[in-house]
């Protein structure tokens, strides 16, 4: 009989773990996603020129995905002709199996 518990305690434990395990890869898998959409938008934002609307059309989208996105945009040099921008993508960092939510954020700068 004691056999049979340790068996069932065994499973259940070798599950619990390869969900966990499960739950880390997908949470990795959405970092990796928000970095990939980030260098994204920081290479759209500088291939546009800093355009206004373009920047405007990036926070959408991203709103549509399920991201935060702030550009806040600089001018330096001489006579402020050169621009730079700081873009932050926030985004949800969650592993449903343990109830952890957090937020994190994604730093970049287009040039």
């Amino acid at each position: 009989m004691g056999q049979v518990i340790k068996a069932y305690l065994g499973v259940f434990f070798l599950l619990l773990m390869g969900l966990v395990g499960i739950g880390v890869v997908a949470a990795g898998m959405e970092v990796n996603a928000a970095r990939n959409y980030h260098a994204d938008v920081v290479t759209e934002i500088e291939c546009s020129n800093f355009h206004p609307s373009v920047i405007e059309t990036c926070k959408k989208q991203a709103e549509e995905v399920g991201y935060g996105l702030e550009v806040q945009r600089l001018a330096y040099g001489a006579e402020g002709r050169q621009q730079i921008a700081e873009v932050v993508l926030s985004f949800e960092y969650s592993i449903p199996v343990l109830n952890l939510v957090s937020e994190h954020k994604v730093r970049g700068v287009a040039r």
